[in-house]
């Protein structure tokens, strides 16, 4: 009796054990308007940055860049794994890169967001292990129109899915079993999918295009009509909002849309299969990124055609509901445009790829919500003092970004080209920013943490305070320039005359930091810590980054 007694304690010790170990794992919440990732049971945004695609391969190459990261004040670094590394030989896996990454980020204190080269890489079957390059019967390959075919993997191979599928299932299995801190926090699966052509001219491709188009994809387009990407719901429409018909019946037009709405299809369907079964194994959140679509003009094939562009979201909605997210690579300028299109109700802005530019940073954060953002080559960052003095300031605000985040009560501004003001609204108030006309780098963050008061960071603007009623009139009463430290806010002076216009406006200069670097990129404390001599070969620049303020208002009678 004793026994059965322990027995069914310990059992019941195990599944307790193991439900708590799934309600502490890295996880997407739904809270109000917004879509926020949990990590250790907190909301958690991600100042992350990208390694270059090599760098993770070798473990010794990568050792001393972690530390590097973390000084720059990253929380989070993308890292790749690729399949040819970690199943060099089909059903042996070599786990030392997958446990080293881990090992290494977790000693920097670092999360991880893992990247899993498998079957595409920026539409290429480059990383694929050489047992499945080599077998192109097995695994065969897209089809060009005259009849060629090279190494890519079709997305319509079984075989290559359920391969590329137990290879995951094998990396998230290991992941669950060495992780139990649980660093790795996000997957991506694959990267940058799709085809350079129109469409996959194997058989098997053609006589599906020339069937039916499946009832779920109709069915997900009558109950989401008006919320539907502008590209799908026109071409829908122009031909009759059909609900039976093959792909060119449905979908046909000039832009090829109809091969274009059908490889994605694809595409979703085999990336999903992938991350379902992954998930099966460790539920972590995931998500695709997409190689983005450059002119309104360029037909599928131009750019990889089948990935997750915003034209095509609803597509990956409608068949690849175990991916959480589809998220945009951004080197092109019309960012502001990218990260509407992005950000929507059913798909939270992640950034996994962009240029390293702080603007960047602060709008994606403030304006929309954003999970992530994360410059690619984020190793090469390392010496540029703007960006690490930028992420430092970010770092000073974290508190109050997650606690405004989906609230309506934080905007961000960013000048653009050819834009000389922005007006963002809170409630009945409004601030007017204006830019500069000799300088472009007119970017930041407003906060209404109270009905008269704001705390603004940025740098080079100015900002009014004003009601939207035209009867009302708002002054600001007092300004405050100063900083966070350990979550204590710190006045180092109170603004007034000639530095605000006698309280016209809040200008926002940016601070100016006198930083002493070493030749490798370092940065060197101003006061040598106990027995530490100063560094001679040391270089110091000034350097002018976002200042922190606060604002108090009042209305004038």
């Amino acid at each position: 009796m004793k026994k059965l007694i322990l027995l069914t304690f310990l059992f019941s010790a195990a599944i307790q054990f193991n439900c708590l170990y799934a309600q502490q794992l890295p996880q997407l919440k739904h809270e109000g308007n917004i879509t926020r990732l949990y990590v250790d049971g907190k909301p958690f945004i991600m100042v992350a940055g990208e390694l270059h695609n090599s760098t993770s391969s070798n473990l010794t190459y990568l050792h001393p860049i972690f530390p590097k990261l973390k000084e720059m004040g990253l929380n989070t670094v993308l890292a790749s794994i690729a399949w040819e590394q970690f199943e060099p030989q089909e059903g042996k896996f070599d786990y030392s890169i997958i446990d080293g990454i881990i090992s290494q980020a977790r000693e920097n204190k670092l999360k991880l967001c893992l990247l899993w080269f498998g079957s595409w890489k920026n539409g290429l079957s480059t990383y694929p292990p050489l047992w499945v390059k080599k077998d192109s019967k097995r695994f065969f390959k897209l089809k060009q129109s005259n009849g060629n075919t090279g190494e890519v993997i079709s997305p319509f191979c079984r075989e290559a899915q359920i391969a590329d599928a137990k290879a995951f299932v094998q990396l998230m299995r290991r992941i669950k079993e060495i992780d139990k801190e649980h660093t790795v926090v996000m997957i991506q699966t694959e990267n940058e999918v799709g085809a350079f052509q129109d469409i996959d001219y194997n058989k098997q491709a053609l006589d599906l295009f020339n069937s039916q188009v499946p009832e779920t994809l109709i069915r997900y387009l009558q109950k989401n009509t008006n919320n539907l990407s502008p590209e799908i719901k026109d071409v829908w429409q122009k031909n009759g909002s059909k609900t039976e018909g093959t792909w060119s019946e449905i979908f046909a037009d000039t832009m090829k849309s109809a091969q274009n709405f059908f490889m994605t299809w694809q595409y979703a369907q085999y990336i999903n299969e992938i991350c379902r079964l992954g998930k099966k194994e460790l539920n972590l959140p995931m998500y695709v990124n997409a190689w983005l679509v450059q002119k309104s003009t360029d037909l599928p094939g131009v750019y990889p055609n089948g990935g997750p562009e915003s034209r095509v979201i609803d597509i990956y909605k409608a068949i690849a509901p175990d991916i959480d997210i589809c998220a945009p690579d951004i080197y092109a300028p019309n960012y502001k445009e990218i990260l509407s299109m992005y950000h929507r109700p059913d798909n939270p802005l992640f950034i996994p790829e962009s240029t390293t530019e702080q603007a960047r940073a602060f709008y994606a954060y403030a304006e929309h919500d954003a999970i992530c953002f994360s410059p690619f080559g984020i190793e090469d960052a390392y010496t540029n003092l703007a960006y690490r003095q930028a992420i430092s300031v970010i770092n000073e605000l974290m508190p109050y970004l997650l606690k405004y985040q989906g609230t309506g009560k934080m905007r961000g501004f960013m000048r653009i080209k050819n834009r000389a003001a922005d007006t963002l609204v809170f409630g009945g108030d409004k601030v007017i920013v204006a830019y500069n006309n000799w300088d472009d780098t007119g970017y930041g963050l407003v906060i209404q943490t109270a009905p008269d008061e704001y705390l603004v960071a940025g740098i080079t603007a100015q900002l009014r305070f004003e009601s939207q009623n035209p009867s009302k009139k708002i002054r600001i009463g007092q300004v405050f320039e100063g900083k966070f430290e350990g979550g204590q806010w710190i006045t180092t002076r109170m603004l007034n005359g000639d530095e605000t216009w006698h309280n016209d406006c809040l200008i926002v200069t940016g601070r100016k930091a006198m930083i002493s670097q070493t030749v490798e990129g370092q940065i060197v404390p101003p006061q040598p810590g106990p027995n530490q001599s100063a560094l001679e070969s040391a270089k110091s620049t000034e350097v002018q980054t976002p200042a922190i303020y606060k604002v108090v208002t009042y209305e004038l009678k």
